[in-house]
């Protein structure tokens, strides 16, 4: 979806704007821009560490009573005072963007769902708990960023990689493996999409039951990817075609011999996969945010 809309919007954008290659908010905001918009970003958290938490919750008020936004969409904004999405609510149409697990759907975020006029959740669990809080509740994922997320012609280095951090149980399944695994922690942007050209084999583990953007990165790249399964997963992808599912350690360790005995067959799902996957790049996010706007209004 990159074609400019014929109705351009004013957004007041909430988020975190960090490195282009480390901020999924950045790539958001010049996709929204990509298809006409008139987005202007806020840093919340830098605005913050500046003038302190009061008075940037005071100053987001008033710019949004001094600009005549259409839309004013909320990274999920933690720690940003109830009080700010009341009154911002009076003055324009507000959207809570929320991306994160189930787990991290708090209090703070079910509260705030019901001071929006909408809220767009990427993960199919969360859409459903937030559909219990505000009837305007809606699927959108969050995809790949296809300025980065592409396929790169290189040699393949590594038979299994693991890019992203560790906590929970990886730990625990990587050590539980019968083959060294390669983990790159620390991957953004065109790095990313090498590591994953430059594997076999890329994993995935989900955190509570729901995928991250890694799943969409992967794909995006034409890796061939083994990941854990997620809630409502058989809606979008489907296994052994577009990526391949494992049920435990013994059954990953099987499947990463399988595969590697089969590079051709690994080759097929990850062309798939690919395929699949273009559905979801952020221009497509930004479109579905701002086409629910024109259905709420």
């Amino acid at each position: 979806m990159t074609s400019l809309s014929k109705n351009p919007l004013n957004i007041l954008f909430i988020g975190v704007f960090e490195n282009y290659f480390r901020s999924t908010n950045t790539s958001q905001l010049l996709s929204f821009k990509k298809l006409g918009h008139r987005v202007v970003g806020y840093n919340y958290r830098d605005k913050a560490a500046a003038i302190g938490i009061p008075e940037r919750d005071t100053h987001l008020i008033q710019t949004v009573r001094e600009h005549k936004f259409d839309l004013v969409v909320y990274s999920k904004c933690n720690q940003v005072d109830f009080k700010v999405f009341e009154e911002i609510n009076k003055l324009t149409t507000t959207c809570l963007w929320f991306m994160d697990p189930l787990g991290t759907y708090n209090e703070e975020m079910k509260t705030k769902t019901q001071l929006v006029d909408y809220i767009c959740c990427d993960k199919k669990n969360v859409l459903e708990e937030a559909q219990k809080l505000n009837p305007n509740a809606f699927y959108v994922c969050e995809g790949f960023d296809a300025r980065n997320d592409k396929p790169h012609d290189v040699e393949k280095e590594h038979d299994v990689t693991f890019i992203g951090n560790m906590y929970g149980n990886r730990i625990e399944i990587l050590r539980a493996l019968n083959r060294p695994i390669n983990v790159v922690s620390t991957a953004y942007g065109k790095e990313h999409s090498l590591t994953v050209s430059k594997s076999k084999i890329n994993l995935n583990f989900c955190t509570g039951d729901g995928a991250s953007d890694r799943v969409y990165k992967v794909l995006a790249a034409k890796g061939f990817l083994l990941t854990d399964d997620w809630h409502a997963r058989a809606e979008i992808f489907t296994d052994k075609e577009d990526l391949v599912i494992f049920k435990d350690i013994n059954d990953l360790n099987d499947k990463i011999e399988f595969y590697l005995a089969r590079p051709g067959e690994a080759k097929r799902i990850a062309e798939k996969g690919h395929h699949t996957v273009q559905k979801y790049t952020r221009d497509h996010w930004a479109h579905q945010i701002t086409e629910i706007y024109k259905e709420i209004i």
